[in-house]
């Protein structure tokens, strides 16, 4: 592994650059698949990510969907809340990633099964779905696990949240250090989870 891929997202946040590191390791498996789906895509900063021939970024900001239709020709957007989008797809997706989404302050937490449960429902049969949860989530981490029991051949679920609050210029170091020691992920206590899915039943 290299420290600085060329596609990897940079953060002074120590977390969230481990988030990257992941991020950017999984999504090598959308290599050569046909169709990925951004959930909750904002700027589509994660767009980078994808090795799929198309790609879909989900949004309910039309403004900011419209920007990234400009900034990005080709890319195929959809104004809607996640839960929703399902019915709006032409085709079912061979990847679907939802990072940063469902832990922000403006997600009502009451929509974290329904999102991951809508998620699956865009998935074709041996698609893959990555999101990560956050402490807001957590009363629902256990409805989370059995929802996805059984639906997929493989489930990776890494619990990690140490170096979340504060920035430092030692975040890459940082996280390539808890990228390969997983205790020091939950040094302070796991405050969130990664999922990678794949292989949808």
């Amino acid at each position: 592994m290299t420290l600085l891929p060329h596609k990897l997202r940079l953060s002074l946040l120590p977390s969230k650059q481990l988030l990257w590191l992941w991020l950017w390791w999984e999504m090598r498996a959308s290599r050569g698949r046909e169709f990925g789906i951004d959930a909750g895509c904002g700027l589509m900063q994660n767009r980078r990510f994808f090795d799929t021939a198309y790609y879909v970024g989900i949004d309910v900001d039309q403004d900011r969907l419209d920007a990234n239709e400009i900034r990005y020709p080709g890319v195929r957007t959809i104004c809607a809340e996640i839960e929703k989008a399902p019915e709006l797809l032409e085709r079912p997706a061979d990847v679907v990633l939802c990072v940063q989404v469902m832990h922000n302050r403006h997600f009502k937490i009451g929509r974290t099964i329904p999102t991951i449960s809508a998620m699956y429902g865009m998935l074709r049969p041996g698609g893959m779905l990555i999101f990560n949860i956050g402490a807001r989530n957590m009363p629902f981490e256990e409805k989370i696990d059995a929802l996805l029991q059984g639906k997929f051949d493989r489930i990776i679920k890494r619990p990690y949240g140490a170096f979340s609050a504060k920035e430092t210029y030692f975040s890459p170091l940082l996280a390539v250090l808890m990228y390969l020691l997983p205790s020091l992920r939950l040094r302070g206590g796991a405050g969130k989870i990664f999922y990678v899915c794949h292989g949808r039943k």
